[in-house]
């Protein structure tokens, strides 16, 4: 039974000793951690925003995240134009493909999927609106100067380049 009891003693011991002494309160150690407390919640402040989209803006410190309005799916059509720029025919359905160097200027409703057999996926999203699904890096926006030389119709509200297999965007 003595031999027990000192192993219960030397593991008490050992079991203390890398412990910390406990800190008395003072005073001043109390004005000190209510001083930093203050100083932590005065960096940590956090404000938001909620722009004309209804996109939320939270800024906590120098970090913003932006929390995405929900998109209103309507229904209403829009054009999107998609030029052909690889070496290969893309596929959309059986006998509709757009061949190299050639485009197509898609009706979309916003309630569509318009799905490429290159991997390429044209939606609209719970969020975004038009939402592009790239896995390879093939679709490149048009915009600017590129909308005259890929001659983009004006109607058109996106203009995308399928590009060869990682030069996309």
């Amino acid at each position: 039974m003595t031999k027990y009891i000192q192993i219960f003693i030397i593991l008490l011991t050992l079991s203390a000793w890398g412990q910390k002494e406990t800190e008395k309160k003072t005073p001043e150690n109390v004005n000190e951690k209510s001083a930093e407390s203050e100083q932590k919640t005065e960096s940590e402040k956090v404000e938001k925003w909620t722009d004309s989209n209804g996109n939320v803006f939270t800024e906590k410190g120098n970090e913003i995240s932006i929390i995405p309005a929900k998109y209103n799916k309507t229904g209403k059509t829009y054009k999107v134009f998609i030029y052909n720029e690889t070496s290969n025919e893309i596929g959309i359905i059986e006998n509709l493909k757009i061949k190299p160097n050639e485009f197509r200027v898609f009706n979309l409703k916003d309630i569509d999927t318009l799905k490429l057999d290159n991997g390429v996926k044209f939606m609209f999203g719970e969020t975004y609106g038009l939402e592009i699904e790239d896995k390879q890096s093939q679709v490149s926006g048009l915009g600017g100067k590129f909308l005259d030389e890929y001659k983009v119709p004006d109607e058109t509200e996106w203009a995308f380049v399928i590009v060869p297999i990682g030069q996309g965007d």
